[in-house]
């Protein structure tokens, strides 16, 4: 006999994570395929069989299972989700599942920096977005800015236009190559090329623990911009300097457990000279923040309703 459960998930532009949720709460099992599902990076094949290679895994995990609902941060993936697992899906912002994570479940704001970067703010039931408009168009204070950051700086130098900076050797080094041109060009070789140019931020982040001065500049200029949105959002939307906030995403999550922070030094220097000091940090991650969801929204009803 097949368990029912509810299937909590986070799809990000690299991978995606499921959770088993039983039908009267609790997690279950958890699994992770790697590929992305985001469409801006991805076309509808490769996310059908990252989609597919998950949910594989979660039967693997936690046996036979009947899913009851999916819900989670699909990337408006709604329509696959519901043809492979054969159930209704729910789309839930990736700011209420933040929120979530933190153990946040009314008003607050989300700082997000990951390949990408904005923040969330959550007033009254309903969700706004400040940023996160995608690589073409900037991104500011996410990897991909960062990255992008690094390598230009790499370029600067190499061609006596920029100051001295570790990066060059670095960038050489992660894309050997006679020439520099040659480094440059193998960063466009990968179709992800915004996932390659999101992942020199390592390179960045050496660089800045070596005391690289344009490094560190170029993560200080992240955690400016981050703070940027976040203090747009409460303008804009009215929010009291005592609403909570919290961080998710890659990028500012590991800088977060550093034992120097590199981002977050002026991000919180920002924030406090607002007069922000309610810091609530994720004790879970986006996929708990799911989880939790389900379990405080679904368990008992009908996800159609």
């Amino acid at each position: 006999m097949k368990r029912k459960i509810y299937i909590a998930a986070d799809g990000g532009g690299t991978k995606l994570e499921l959770g088993a949720v039983g039908a009267d709460g609790g997690l279950l099992g958890r699994v992770r395929a790697e590929g992305g599902i985001n469409r801006k990076t991805s076309d509808e094949a490769s996310i059908e069989k990252t989609v597919t290679a998950a949910l594989t895994a979660l039967e693997a995990a936690v046996g036979p299972f009947e899913p009851l609902g999916i819900a989670g941060y699909l990337m408006h993936n709604d329509g696959i989700f519901a043809r492979l697992a054969a159930c209704p899906v729910k789309e839930v912002d990736e700011g209420t599942l933040g929120l979530y994570a933190a153990g946040i479940y009314g008003d607050g704001v989300l700082i997000l920096s990951g390949t990408g970067a904005d923040a969330y703010i959550i007033k009254d039931g309903g969700f706004h977005i400040v940023g996160g408009y995608g690589a073409i168009l900037g991104d500011p204070g996410s990897g991909f800015a960062i990255g992008r950051a690094g390598i230009n700086a790499a370029i600067a130098y190499a061609e006596g236009r920029g100051g001295p900076t570790s990066l060059l050797r670095l960038l050489r080094e992660k894309y050997p190559s006679d020439s520099l041109r040659g480094s440059v060009y193998g960063i466009y070789a990968s179709p992800q090329t915004a996932r390659n140019v999101a992942a020199f931020c390592l390179q960045c982040e050496t660089a800045a623990d070596e005391g690289d001065e344009a490094a560190r500049a170029i993560f200080t200029q992240a955690g400016h911009d981050l703070s940027s949105f976040a203090l747009a959002g409460m303008r804009l939307y009215d929010m009291p300097a005592d609403t909570p906030f919290t961080f998710a995403g890659g990028v500012l999550l590991h800088d977060l457990g550093r034992a120097e922070p590199l981002i977050c030094g002026a991000l919180f220097s920002d924030l406090r000279a607002a007069g922000v000091t309610n810091f609530s940090p994720p004790d879970g991650t986006p996929l708990d923040g799911a989880v939790r969801w389900i379990e405080r929204n679904l368990i008992g009803k009908s996800l159609r309703a």
